[in-house]
């Protein structure tokens, strides 16, 4: 007998998408199938839904006003069921240590499964580190060619040493790529104009400077061979570096962020400190060159840099912090403004959300599809359901969301992850510590090369 069977749904798969029933047994989809003659304890009629496989959120920083344990429930009811977490290590501190206590975290009070990144922010004493971390099940680690002034900034002589070393090692390297010094430089400038920063954010980190950067760590990747990926690209010029590198053969990965293919700077100006995100929010030119990218494939996966901060419109702009929630909007956003709106197919909201980055980290076929033997973890979304996102029905700890007053048509009402049902018609149904650690095989596994005509 199954334990449950979903009936007469639309499912989103490899080949298509299917009006076919699913039947799951135990962790695993059993069976898949039109009219499933198999009895089960349960027994959904999905008619009239679409049902995804439950999808990735590679960009989480679980240390803000959101733990570990929150933005798991925030991810769930946003159709989220894989979470992979950035695991910081500040000078200072060792990347082991960091790493064990994250996990340790995970384990105890996740609802989600979830892996890690290694975040190396003292590139000279953690880079000796990695071997040990790959032995975790680490396989991931970040580097920020930005932020100078706050000291977290890595030198080309540590980032391409660490490159090599994570390529001997059978990992792969994230890179914030911006051009550090010369932002610093910008911002000094704006600063001592006394022009409204709100206005003047964007112009102290230009595309161009971005785009530099990511030219650059292409160069790096290149040279030693290691597999790159960059996370939350905002700019057209970095599309243009990306789509050359990828048609040169450069084992790049790209992705985006829903903020940047909604939002522009206007934001900035209206919602202030609370927009304050890096990269920054930029034009309409650089949103659509965004969407373009992926639907054609230069870019590979959304994530959301969910990292919500408290903050206030009227605080001041250049002290405020960066970040912003977004995990739990992150799929009905790219629904209604992707699929509803022509920008992209449902088969290619599945490819970016779910199926990429669980090849991109070596959990394909087990998460990321739709398919006998895999995981079961499913989202069922009711695409007739019209509804306001406001933070009132957000389940983050920040009492703001960036998207207040958007209208949205589709939502998840069914959360499954390994035959369990996590959340039910917004009712969160999972208890903290049932999420498991995944060991990754990040950049190995797949594209493996995607060349583009864009």
């Amino acid at each position: 007998m199954l334990d449950i069977k979903i009936i007469n749904g639309l499912l989103v798969m490899n080949n298509g998408i299917n009006r076919i029933d699913v039947g799951i047994k135990g962790e695993k989809i059993f069976t898949i199938g039109k009219h499933i003659s198999e009895k089960a304890k349960r027994v959904i009629d999905a008619d009239g839904k679409v049902i995804i496989p439950g999808c990735f959120d590679v960009h989480t920083h679980p240390v803000y006003l959101d733990d570990v344990y929150d933005l798991s429930i925030s991810a769930v009811y946003g159709g989220v069921t894989t979470l992979i977490h950035y695991a910081y290590a500040y000078p200072g501190s060792k990347l082991i240590d960091v790493l064990k206590k994250f996990k340790e975290d995970g384990q105890q009070r996740s609802i989600l499964d979830f892996g890690l990144h290694g975040g190396i922010f003292d590139a000279k004493n953690q880079v000796s580190e990695i071997p040990k971390a790959m032995s975790l099940g680490v396989t991931s680690f970040k580097f920020f060619m930005a932020y100078a002034k706050l000291g977290w900034m890595t030198d080309d002589y540590h980032l391409i040493k660490a490159f090599d070393v994570i390529s001997a090692n059978k990992g792969m390297a994230i890179v914030h790529a911006e051009s550090g010094l010369a932002i610093d430089y910008l911002e000094d400038k704006l600063r001592l104009s006394n022009r409204d920063p709100r206005k003047e954010f964007e112009k102290s980190r230009p595309g161009l400077l971005e785009a530099e950067a990511v030219n650059r760590v292409c160069v790096f990747s290149k040279i030693t061979n290691c597999p790159l990926y960059i996370p939350h690209i905002s700019a057209k010029e970095t599309v243009s570096v990306i789509t050359k590198a990828k048609n040169e053969g450069v084992h790049i990965y790209a992705e985006t962020c829903p903020q940047y293919l909604l939002l522009t700077s206007e934001e900035t100006i209206r919602q202030g400190a609370r927009a304050k995100i890096g990269p920054p929010l930029r034009s309409d030119d650089d949103r659509i060159a965004l969407w373009n990218a992926l639907q054609s494939g230069v870019i590979d996966v959304v994530a959301s840099d969910h990292a919500p901060k408290a903050k206030e419109v009227q605080d001041e702009f250049w002290e405020a912090p960066y970040g912003a929630p977004q995990t739990e909007t992150m799929l009905p956003l790219l629904y209604h403004y992707g699929v509803n709106q022509g920008f992209i197919t449902l088969r290619r909201l599945v490819e970016v959300m779910c199926e990429a980055p669980a090849k991109i980290w070596g959990l394909y076929p087990n998460k990321g599809t739709i398919a006998i033997g895999s995981d079961a973890d499913l989202v069922i979304l009711d695409p007739s359901i019209q509804w306001t996102i406001s933070s009132s029905n957000q389940h983050s700890k920040a009492n703001y969301t960036l998207y207040e007053g958007w209208q949205c048509l589709g939502k998840p009402i069914m959360v499954i992850q390994r035959g369990e049902i996590l959340m039910e018609k917004d009712e969160l149904l999972a208890k903290p510590g049932r999420g498991r650690f995944l060991p990754t095989r990040a950049g190995q596994s797949w594209p493996l090369y995607r060349r583009t005509n864009a």
